[in-house]
């Protein structure tokens, strides 16, 4: 966005290879413009007023629906709208091939849903995605839903690793399931699993991730506190970039990747719960978060990963961060706090096309692997300072075994605590005798504290 005349007119500007006015399609890409707003004095007073980003986004989308109709050899409508793409009719039949299915039926349906703003378009993303880098060698063109059974699946997600061998993550596992399932579940609404025995079953509910073999969320590469902020640091000096295009637009971006941070490795929160805080649920001023949403794949749930609210006070250096960030924007009382004009940010987004490219730049690239290792640099960081299981549990949102397992490593402490609680135990039992009558059984008494180290074996 930009301010002309004089700074009383707010214009959106990007290049495109449609009117962006009016989504007709162009000869070639060129730079163009269109008025958002003209100043005034309630909602639109500068270029940080929300109600201005708001409009830049609403054009935004129109824009990217526009281009994405034009590659589909859509047609624009002359009020702008874009027709939903249709779906091909194949009559219901399970001998077809589920990659047929998929590439035919199932994408085109969603890519409509998506158009007409009834599908999260990071949860469209997420299906042609996962399809792409997993299951289209899996459900190929021998698959078909009359053949297909869960132990295939399952035999499947038991076996699958990566390149160099070790496991995908749970996370991963968990969402090649789901989209594998809202494949079949497509299928049994359109009729495609009528006549399989038994009928409209979906074999990919049967398959229990738990029991699948996965890397834990919680383990993998955890950030130190200096690295954090030293990534956060190499963040400032991109900002104002002009050799990038969308000097503004890469900028928020920029922010919104340091606030992500900030709010992964001080907070300690999970990357879905990041991107579902809103302002209603922070106190900049005592500095708690209340943890009570998370945003997974594009759908937003009123629940955390556990199904449990929690408070967390955060850890000092996030104090001013966000005090600082809260007054940027607005001092808002209600909102998301990290947005791109008020809408949910893609965290893997910021992550590779942000982050990623600055860690390269600066000799970290080996190091980052996402936002979960902020969170597991937190669990570290907390056990390294001295907080207990249950205190280190209770920040982060995780069961006490949760914990232990993955962040507290017993270097001896368990078993000096043992030692000491038999300490006591017989401190205990020899003070009680004390008090017995008898300057022999006194006597006996002490010697027997001095050989424990627990008296000075000196007789009154």
């Amino acid at each position: 966005m930009t301010v002309e005349n004089g700074g009383t007119k707010f214009y959106f500007r990007c290049r495109s290879t449609v009117d962006i006015q009016t989504g007709k399609i162009l000869a070639e890409r060129r730079q163009q413009k269109v008025l958002l707003a003209t100043r005034d004095t309630r909602l639109y007073k500068n270029l940080r007023s929300s109600a201005l980003h708001v409009k830049a986004g609403e054009i935004r989308r129109s824009i990217i629906a526009w281009e994405t109709a034009a590659l589909n050899g859509q047609v624009v409508a002359s009020d702008g709208t874009v027709p939903v793409p249709p779906v091909e009719p194949i009559a219901p039949n399970g001998d077809i091939t589920i990659a047929e299915f998929f590439e035919k039926v199932f994408i085109p349906a969603k890519r409509g849903l998506r158009d007409s703003g009834k599908l999260a378009a990071v949860t469209f993303e997420t299906y042609q995605n996962y399809w792409d880098l997993f299951l289209k060698k899996h459900l190929n063109h021998q698959q078909t839903f009359r053949n297909y059974s869960a132990w295939k699946g399952q035999s499947w997600l038991e076996n699958l690793k990566k390149e160099d061998g070790t496991l995908y993550g749970e996370n991963t596992v968990r969402k090649i399931r789901s989209v594998a399932s809202a494949i079949f579940t497509e299928a049994i609404e359109r009729g495609f699993l009528d006549s399989n025995v038994p009928p409209k079953h979906n074999p990919w509910r049967d398959i229990r991730v738990v029991k699948l073999p996965s890397t834990p969320t919680e383990q993998g590469v955890a950030y130190t506190e200096a690295e954090v902020e030293t990534i956060i640091r190499n963040l400032d000096l991109e900002l104002g970039a002009t050799n990038k295009p969308l000097i503004e637009a890469r900028d928020t971006n920029i922010r919104n990747a340091q606030i992500a941070l900030a709010l992964g490795f001080w907070a300690g929160l999970r990357p879905s719960e990041i991107t579902a805080l809103r302002w209603e649920n922070v106190d900049v001023t005592v500095g708690t978060i209340t943890v009570c949403a998370s945003v997974v794949n594009g759908i937003h749930a009123k629940r955390t990963k556990t199904g449990e609210n929690r408070v967390v006070t955060y850890l000092e250096p996030l104090i001013p961060i966000l005090q600082a960030w809260h007054k940027r924007q607005g001092s808002p009382k209600s909102g998301l706090v990290i947005h791109r004009d008020g809408e949910h940010v893609s965290l893997r987004h910021l992550s590779d096309n942000i982050i990623k490219p600055s860690c390269e730049k600066h000799g970290l690239g080996e190091r980052w692997n996402g936002f979960y290792g902020c969170r597991r640099g937190c669990g570290t960081l907390l056990v390294q300072v001295g907080a207990t299981v249950e205190q280190g549990a209770k920040f982060l949102g995780n069961t006490t075994a949760v914990f232990e397992a993955n962040y507290w490593v017993d270097k001896g402490e368990a078993s000096a605590q043992g030692a000491e609680v038999y300490r006591r135990h017989k401190l205990a039992k020899a003070q009680q005798a004390q008090v017995a009558p008898g300057l022999t059984e006194q006597k006996k008494l002490q010697g027997e504290l001095a050989a424990l180290g627990l008296g000075d074996g000196v007789q009154q």
